[in-house]
């Protein structure tokens, strides 16, 4: 892979804060780079340099940015700029991030108005094919096609609607066909799932694995990091460190430096310990269904039955729990949840018992807020019962977050003048030790909370929250805008929890970490799953693939199903047959062996030398895959025939 851009002598200090130390990085094309690091560490920052709206302090030696002819950057921030554009469509939106096909738009719209006033006078008309010509040369049509049909894809219909009436769902949807359609050799995406439902997600890490283009992504969400990236860039402590491997790859390496460096320092203290239990369970990759692989509508139908009938596993809701005397603390029965003449949710029925783990996944729009608002007694149920224990008290983490007063230091609003606080569980903890359980360093806790950075302010809003207690805990969304430090954090937190909780999320891995029973909302019914997400993951394939088979129309004779079409096998496929899987073998091995060897690269003070040396690897390394690819579809064309 040629080098697309390198940043060198990276010095960047805001007061006494030191953002970058003589850092460097370099970007080749190709490269698909998750960017991860403690919030305020300079991941945004970084991004900013890249599309040239920070500059580094000045040094010596100087800060380089060295980019190839060919470099062009795009980013797609985490938030749009709805307020400032509220005359655009769904439409035309995507032009606000290219100036001058705005200014060409803009323009024709004003020649369009003048002709539906009768005005064709030649000037005009000129002025009309000069600007079209210049919108076409500018790429103009191309992106608005592509953005067009991307809108399509994430089911973003009636463009023409205003973007100030859009949900933030559909908006992240918008940013996605933005962010996709975008011609530019490298683009910046800044948490592009956050809002999204799983279904969307998936949607939109499949697309984006697929594109050439280099890209890099600062997210939380570690099933995409590890899906999407092969190579992790890591922000800390005023350096930028790169690792050639996914995120899983860079866990178990942090994993193993951690093992070599506590065998020279017994008391190092870990700052990057991994949790491995997700990791370590033999996650199946997730890419796009080969829908080659499945003969005839029957087959399809009875493949989906089985993937079903493993994966699902009804909850055992008579579990023994211990601690409070009322074990079972709510209870619906034959409930009918929605309002007025809609219905969201028909047969609901469940139980939440002492120490529940939850999580609560399903489309947007599906009746979850709802379902959660019965709990908080905001919401009444059509039809059924509910029957929640006496004086229980559920408590809410919202995406709104608690107000903190800009002008409290961390030790002020939290301990409000005692040395010790009173924790939910009935346990009594210095102010100094519970705050350093949150990632506050000694000098943090007596600044004034509006000298935070986003980060801090979210783990100290997270901090006042879980000082409370009570019966059942819901956090909606709670790993929005924080860090992988403080997730991992909040991770440990809750499986230590004694009381019950609910988590609406889309952030897989920590569902998979935290959550021992799953609660799916799915076509107006709520389904129960004991495990974490990876249990619940196969049925929710199998309804994507149901799904697709109700857009395809089954055969109108049934006396034709099942009848073969297939041709016979030659003695010559037959001889063939027997080595081929033996070849594959083989040729796998290859692959994963040129694989490590790519992963293992040594990055480090890059030369011309080494990177022609991992052109030539990663040139060797697609050839063997390309090879293994065309094994793989003789392989199925013969195993056709030989059904």
């Amino acid at each position: 892979m040629s080098i697309l851009c390198s940043l060198k002598n990276i010095n960047l200090s805001y007061g006494q804060r030191k953002v970058f130390d003589f850092a460097e990085i370099t970007l080749s094309q190709g490269d698909k780079i998750g960017l991860i690091g403690l919030n305020g560490q300079g991941k945004s920052t970084l991004f900013k340099m890249l599309v040239g709206s920070v500059t580094p302090d000045q040094s010596s030696p100087a800060f380089i940015f060295d980019k190839s002819s060919e470099f062009s950057v795009f980013l797609v921030p985490q938030e749009l700029d709805i307020d400032s554009h509220n005359e655009c469509t769904i439409a035309n939106y995507y032009l606000t991030f290219y100036p001058e096909l705005f200014r060409i738009h803009n323009q024709l719209e004003e020649i369009t108005n003048k002709m539906n006033q009768g005005d064709y006078s030649e000037e005009l008309l000129n002025e009309q094919e000069r600007l079209l010509t210049q919108f076409d040369r500018l790429g103009g049509w191309s992106i608005q096609s592509s953005y067009e049909s991307y809108l399509r894809y994430f089911e973003l219909d009636n463009i023409e609607r205003a973007i100030g009436k859009l949900s933030g769902g559909e908006q992240r949807k918008m940013a996605l066909s933005i962010g996709l359609s975008s011609t530019a050799k490298l683009v910046l995406w800044d948490e592009p799932t956050n809002h999204l439902d799983i279904e969307t997600i998936e949607k939109f890490e499949e697309e984006v694995k697929s594109k050439l283009q280099t890209y890099m992504i600062i997210s939380h969400d570690r099933y995409l990091l590890n899906f999407c990236t092969n190579r992790i860039v890591h922000i800390e402590r005023g350096r930028i460190d790169s690792f050639q491997g996914t995120y899983m790859d860079y866990l178990e390496y942090l994993d193993q430096r951690e093992l070599e460096l506590q065998k020279n320092l017994d008391k190092l203290q870990n700052k990057h310990r991994r949790e491995l239990a997700w990791m370590r369970q033999g996650i199946k990759a997730r890419g796009t269904r080969s829908k080659k692989r499945v003969e005839g509508y029957e087959n399809i139908k009875k493949n989906i039955s089985e993937l079903k009938s493993r994966s699902h596993k009804v909850v055992d809701l008579a579990l023994l729990h211990s601690g409070r005397k009322t074990k079972q603390l709510f209870e619906v029965k034959n409930g009918t949840l929605g309002f007025g003449d809609k219905v969201l949710i028909n047969d609901l029925n469940f139980i939440i018992a002492k120490k529940d783990k939850i999580a609560l996944i399903g489309p947007n729009g599906a009746g979850k807020t709802s379902l959660l608002n019965i709990l908080l007694e905001k919401n009444k149920l059509l039809a059924g019962s509910m029957r929640p224990a006496d004086q229980i008290k559920v408590i809410c983490f919202d995406q709104k977050r608690a107000d903190i007063d800009p002008n409290k230091t961390p030790l002020q609003i939290i301990g409000d003048g005692q040395d010790f606080i009173n924790l939910g569980n009935g346990q009594r903890q210095h102010i100094n030790s519970y705050l350093e359980k949150f990632l506050f360093t000694p000098d943090q806790i007596n600044r004034p909370s509006h000298t935070l950075s986003g980060g801090e302010k979210n783990r100290l809003q997270l901090a006042m929250f879980m000082q409370q207690s009570a019966d059942i805990w819901i956090f909606d969304e709670p790993t929005n805008d924080l860090d992988l430090e403080t997730i991992e954090l909040l991770e440990r937190e809750l499986k230590s929890y004694e009381s019950a909780f609910i988590i609406v999320g889309h952030d897989r891995a920590f569902l998979d970490n935290v959550c021992e029973t799953t609660w799916l909302i799915h076509d107006q019914k709520l389904e129960i799953f004991e495990g974490g997400y990876s249990q619940v993951a196969p049925y929710i394939e199998a309804l994507e693939l149901e799904k697709e088979m109700k857009k395809v129309a089954p055969p109108a004779d049934k006396k034709n199903i099942g009848e073969s079409t297939k041709t016979e096998m030659s003695y010559k496929e037959k001889l063939r047959f027997e080595k081929i899987e033996v070849e594959i073998q083989e040729l796998e091995a290859k692959v994963e062996k040129a694989s490590a060897e790519l992963a293992s690269f040594d990055f480090t003070n890059i030369n011309p030398q080494k990177q022609k040396k991992y052109d030539e690897m990663n040139a060797a390394f697609s050839k063997l895959e390309t090879q293994l690819e065309n094994l793989y579809a003789e392989w199925e064309e013969l195993s056709a025939k030989n059904k």
